[in-house]
């Protein structure tokens, strides 16, 4: 009886906590919801919004294009654009943004045990009027893997720029992503403009703090001109606007326009759907490709430059089409009706200044030179076209042949 009444006290006792004791394991558990809630919601937030490691670094500090927005261009990153051009092709071919606004996969600072390689350039670099893996820097790739060999190649491409935007880019990006060489691809139009080079304050490198909360950082940014990064936005936006955006020439100047192009080209470049800046543009090739260009200084000054930061510089020249064949005049005719002749040639000695000049500049300073225009040449001459026939960049082949031939040549 005794141990039975023992037995049930024991089991009463046993019930009766501190309410004390209640409230510290409530607080507890409590405690340890939140902390799991918010490292949930922090491991979600960083893949919805994901952020690249500098906060100051953009393409949009080299060039600035027209479409981003009235209010300012923002850091052009987390969209997509596409370049059409619709008397060559009903694709409009999609330009995939990385973070830092380039048509590449995410570029991360730290190096691992792969020479890394810088291919600047405008728009042929960047691979305008071809897919997303049609680019000049996938034909490298692809040529050096068939050898067994691997490369961490960063395409740096940014269409419509030159020298001096290549120079400022090198001085910002080369210190930071520390490449082991450079290929600077030279196209038939960075050369001639002769801007002098104005050295601008190097860019101080600025990180996003990696303990910072994302949300934090998302309602910082929704205060900024800076998109939102949301890793699954859907926004693609055209190259080349249609009537009546602001950026459309066509938009006020419609009536002296429509007698310089046929009425094929004028309505697609109405609608965006051809680049509305080919306007007499044969006009303008014709006068920069035979005016003698004065590089030497910048040449020098990336040779330099890419030696004290322990790059190896290698230029590479792209030929305009019209340099090495009369084939397209014929399209280039139809957005010049007013101001070309029936005939012009831009294939004579005349208009090879320029890739010349660079020869002369590699011999002088030292750094190895490769001029592509021959055996693009040889490939016109066959009529294997490697040029679209309006717009004046190349086919998806012809990107790949120079892939081929840097790849090649630099071996």
């Amino acid at each position: 009886m005794t141990s039975e009444k023992t037995k049930n006290s024991k089991v009463k006792g046993g019930n009766n906590e501190k309410p004390s004791e209640k409230k510290s394991g409530k607080w507890s558990g409590l405690l340890v919801s939140l902390v799991i809630f918010l490292v949930l919601q922090e491991v979600v937030l960083r893949m919805a919004f994901p952020l690249p490691e500098l906060s100051n670094f953009n393409r949009i500090n080299y060039q600035i294009l027209d479409p981003i927005g009235a209010d300012g261009p923002g850091y052009l990153r987390n969209i997509k654009m596409t370049w059409s051009s619709s008397l060559d092709t009903s694709e409009a071919f999609v330009h995939d943004f990385n973070r830092y606004g380039y048509r590449d996969k995410e570029w991360k600072i730290d190096k691992d045990k792969r020479k890394r390689i810088f291919f600047v350039g405008d728009s042929f670099v960047e691979g305008m009027m071809a897919p997303q893996n049609g680019r000049i820097t996938d034909s490298f790739l692809s040529a050096a893997e068939a050898n067994g060999e691997s490369y961490d190649v960063f395409n740096c491409g940014m269409m419509g720029i030159g020298l001096n935007e290549y120079i400022k880019f090198l001085v910002d990006a080369v210190p930071v992503f520390k490449p082991d060489e450079v290929f600077l691809v030279l196209y038939a139009n960075d050369i001639p403009f002769q801007r002098a080079y104005q050295p601008s304050k190097p860019l101080t490198p600025e990180y996003h703090s990696p303990w910072k909360p994302r949300v934090l950082e998302v309602i910082s940014q929704m205060g900024t001109k800076a998109p939102i990064p949301f890793a699954w936005n859907r926004e693609v936006r055209p190259f080349h606007e249609p009537v009546p955006a602001p950026g459309n020439p066509w938009t006020y100047n419609s009536p002296q326009l429509s007698k310089q192009v046929s009425q094929r080209i004028a309505r697609e470049m109405r609608l965006g759907k051809f680049n509305f800046f080919r306007t007499n543009w044969i006009l303008e090739e014709e006068k920069f490709l035979k005016a003698t260009p004065d590089i030497s200084d910048k040449l020098r000054f990336i040779r330099d430059f890419l030696a004290q930061q322990q790059a190896k510089l290698t230029v590479f020249y792209i030929p305009s089409r019209s340099q090495i064949t009369d084939f397209y005049y014929q399209f280039e005719r139809q957005a010049c009706l007013v101001n070309c002749p029936d005939y012009l040639s831009l294939t004579g000695e005349t208009y090879q200044l320029h890739r010349r000049v660079l020869a002369q500049e590699s011999q002088q300073l030292g750094f190895p030179f490769y001029d592509l225009t021959e055996p693009v040449k040889r490939e016109e001459d066959q009529r294997n076209h490697l040029y679209w026939d309006f717009d004046d960049h190349m086919r998806a082949r012809g990107y790949e042949m120079l892939g081929n031939l840097i790849y090649n040549s630099w071996k």
